[in-house]
């Protein structure tokens, strides 16, 4: 089984100032992504350094989900450049590994990274990646941070319970959790589908998934406030991921006169849907779909994909600056165009804020030998990230916290062949929209 591994050491004592001033050379660092190919020592750090803390990171780089993975060498490099000589005072090792968007190689990922000495896990990109993780931690009561999957999913498939008699407990005594919700895309989704098409006939793409089941829950999902809204649900059932066919959908769909498509589909399932319903004559005016529609390098992949939208957790504009380099979520962006040559992608300011926050609560547990200090230091976090504050004093259930959502649609670009536009922004009112949402047009 093949796996990328990571070890970064970085050794000796650095202080703030060296930091930002480090992060004003960001956007020129070039090479940051060889940074995955690199390993290190497993030394315990030269000898004016307080020791080393070894960080695991279980993330999909390749597979169907290997978009959210695709600017980790980016970010772990950019880390390596600022921080070369240490972090206050540690040596610290990033070991990472990637999931292979299979459930069962990231919970193995994580014995393996528990093997090889590390004292903090991190994990991002959906359910199918953070369950298994924070499930294997929880068996091994190592400390574990997460985001990149909205928090219903997560917090159900690691053992936690929701309904209208429910008083919502502790999960998993080790893992913190930070993303926004089902509510919160319902939101946002509704808001532009009211903007394009109010009242149309919604036809649903929800696979038999941990956000397949999550998004089409009858008590906590699109249903309920579908009806509420006043927009007419044609849902054709759960089906599995890996699929080539979508004709029965497509059909029904057609039969139904289905103006919106929603759902939450990988990018290899959207490619296909998206391909044969233009091939079957099926036109709707506006899809909406998360996942497959978050990456700038899976839109390019798709025929006639302007129009389509889908929710933004982060992006160049967002008014969030780096608390670990000083970076803005502009100059974050740039930095990594300048590095890879790509458009920038959502998972930069997520993955660059799981080290922000694995850092800087290291740094106030004094270390990270000490793991009952060490999951204190998290659960009292209360930091402002370059994708917005982290606070798990502001719980929407134990040991899971919220992030804003907004609405964009991609159109044809200047500086790339599509680019992202904001479309909706009630829940961050300071990012100005771009305007009212188009209806596609095939």
């Amino acid at each position: 089984m093949k796996r990328k591994k990571v070890s970064a050491e970085i050794e000796g004592a650095v202080s703030r100032r060296s930091l930002l001033k480090g992060a004003m050379a960001a956007g020129a660092a070039a090479g940051a992504g060889g940074l995955l190919a690199a390993c290190g020592s497993d030394d315990k750090g030269s000898s004016d350094s307080k020791g080393t803390v070894k960080i695991g990171f279980v993330t999909p780089q390749t597979g169907p989900l290997a978009s959210f993975g695709e600017a980790d060498a980016f970010v772990i490099g950019e880390l390596r450049n600022l921080v070369a000589n240490g972090y206050e005072g540690w040596t610290i090792e990033i070991l990472d590994r990637d999931s292979e968007s299979n459930s069962n190689t990231a919970a193995t990922a994580v014995q393996e990274l528990i093997g090889e000495g590390c004292q903090l896990i991190l994990a991002e990109g959906t359910p199918d990646t953070t369950v298994p993780v924070v499930q294997q931690c929880t068996n091994n009561e190592m400390p574990c941070i997460t985001n990149n999957a909205p928090w219903q999913p997560h917090y159900l498939g690691i053992g936690g319970q929701l309904g209208p008699d429910v008083t919502p407990g502790v999960a998993s005594e080790y893992n913190y959790h930070f993303f926004w919700g089902l509510e919160d895309v319902v939101q946002v989704f509704l808001a532009m589908w009211n903007d394009a098409a109010p009242g149309a006939t919604v036809g649903a793409l929800w696979p038999d998934d941990p956000d397949g089941n999550a998004w089409s829950d009858p008590n906590v999902g699109f249903p309920p406030a579908l009806a509420a809204g006043g927009f007419n649900l044609v849902d054709p059932g759960r089906f599995p991921l890996g699929g080539n066919d979508y004709s029965a959908q497509i059909a029904k769909f057609k039969e139904s006169n289905v103006e919106i498509v929603t759902g939450v589909l990988p990018p290899p399932d959207f490619a296909n849907f998206w391909a044969q319903a233009q091939q079957q004559g099926f036109a709707p005016k506006v899809v909406t779909v998360g996942k497959a529609l978050l990456f700038p390098g899976a839109i390019e992949s798709y025929s006639n994909p302007a129009g389509i939208s889908t929710e933004i957790w982060w992006s160049d504009r967002h008014p969030y600056t780096s608390s670990l380099t000083g970076q803005s979520a502009a100059e974050l962006a740039a930095a990594y165009t300048a590095s890879t040559g790509k458009q920038w992608t959502q998972p930069i300011g997520y993955v660059h804020a799981l080290f922000e926050v694995a850092l800087d609560a290291i740094k106030r547990a004094g270390g990270a030998d000490d793991k009952k200090a060490l999951l204190d230091a998290i659960s009292a976090t209360n930091l402002q990230t370059v994708a917005g504050a982290v606070n798990w004093g502001n719980s929407v259930v134990p040991h899971v916290t919220k992030t804003p959502l907004v609405g964009g649609q991609w159109v044809k670009g200047e500086s790339f062949p599509y680019e992202l536009k904001i479309r909706t922004s009630e829940q961050l009112p300071s990012l100005t929209t771009d305007g009212p949402m188009d209806l596609i047009e095939l």
